[in-house]
């Protein structure tokens, strides 16, 4: 980014709105699942239309206002605004550090722009889980940083200008916030569409933040290695997604492998190279518009998590997402386990052509449920 930019020049300003309403996207995994944690690897992830909803309306409060969802394991959430800096009590923001990093990170971020902070509630209703409170596996906490940020701009009347601005402040708030993840599902959700992503070096951004460097500065700064790109599909490309109704927790798996590895690792390092080269073989097959590549490409890396899981002793297939690839394959429809695997979905890849509804009832009787998730298109920088 040029020196000569200011952070004036990364946002649009109007007035402030009486409220706001934000919808942030769902993600799920195509490939480069593990690989991703590491820098310059790369991913291929989809924005899919079930939302989490962030309204952000004015508090009847002089000095604070309260924070609500529907995710049944968090309460409400108060906090007060003391000499302009949010603050809330300790004992009260159990699960709710992800919220109160965004909004840290936003309200830094709009003191650097001289825009008066409102006091305002918020809240949040989540399409990211079932009628049971059972997550699908299309992220949530990610949803949640994306969607505190975007509200609370578009509140107080401002709006990035592009989506690397808006992915930039939800990573800072994830690092506070001491993820452990590759911010794939940030560069999807505010990208929308499918989204090719190459890990930067998240290292050099943990330096950043624990050395107090400003939100501000960090917007302007080139972050090593960061890649996002829009990727075009083949007409003919159909996708099919399978819940196993088994929720799974991706920090869990991702510690367990973060915990069995070192430096000198070969049959790592071996994962890192072949995982890098099947997901740009399958961007080149985007790029292309070449459906048998994309497919073929699904199946090399089903084999190198299948490997993975068998070296470090993790659960990333389980029997039932095993019954949901075993399932589509008759019908010509590749597919493999999304994201870190341990239960939620899996994603299937055919022609468009093919008839699916004997393959939706096959997997019914596997217990399978099949999302009617469609892909969601790139976002525009309106919506930003």
């Amino acid at each position: 980014m040029s020196t000569q930019t200011s952070i004036q020049d990364l946002f649009n300003r109007t007035s402030p709105n009486e409220s706001s309403t934000v919808k942030v996207p769902g993600k799920l995994f195509i490939t480069g699942e593990y690989a991703i944690l590491f820098p310059k690897q790369p991913a291929i992830i989809i924005a899919v239309d079930q939302f989490l909803t962030a309204q952000v309306t004015a508090s009847d409060l002089a000095e604070g206002g309260v924070i609500t969802t529907n995710l049944s394991e968090l309460g409400p959430l108060n906090y007060d605004r003391k000499d302009n800096h949010f603050h809330v009590a300790p004992n009260t923001a159990t699960g709710w550090h992800y919220c109160i990093n965004a909004i840290r990170v936003t309200e830094s971020l709009l003191n650097s722009l001289k825009v008066p902070l409102l006091n305002y509630n918020i809240q949040f209703n989540s399409d990211l889980i079932n009628k049971d409170g059972l997550k699908f596996g299309l992220g949530s906490s990610g949803a949640i940083v994306v969607a505190t940020i975007k509200g609370i701009l578009a509140y107080h009347g401002v709006q990035a200008l592009d989506h690397v601005t808006i992915f930039k402040l939800a990573a800072i708030a994830l690092t506070l916030s001491k993820s452990n993840g590759s911010l794939a599902d940030i560069a999807t959700i505010t990208t929308g569409g499918w989204v090719y992503y190459q890990s930067f070096d998240r290292q050099w951004l943990k330096e950043m933040v624990h050395a107090n460097t400003p939100v501000a500065s960090l917007l302007l700064k080139d972050w090593p290695d960061l890649v996002i790109e829009s990727l075009s599909v083949p007409d003919e490309l159909a996708l099919l997604i399978g819940w196993t109704q088994s929720p799974a927790s991706t920090e869990n798996l991702v510690g367990q492998l973060l915990d069995q590895l070192n430096q000198a690792d070969d049959q790592f390092k071996a994962f890192l190279k072949n995982a890098k080269a099947s997901v740009e073989r399958m961007r080149i097959g985007f790029q292309e518009k070449n459906l048998t590549v994309i497919q073929d490409e699904i199946q090399v890396y089903r084999q190198l998590l299948l490997e993975l899981s068998h070296t470090y002793q993790l659960n990333i297939e389980t029997n039932e997402l095993t019954q949901f690839i075993e399932t589509a394959l008759p019908h010509s429809y590749i597919a493999k386990s999304s994201g870190a695997g341990g239960g939620d979905c899996g994603i299937a890849i055919g022609h468009k052509d093919i008839e699916t509804e004997t393959l939706i009832k096959d997997r019914e009787l596997d217990d399978i449920v099949s999302l009617p998730l469609q892909v969601t298109p790139p976002f525009s920088t309106e919506t930003t």
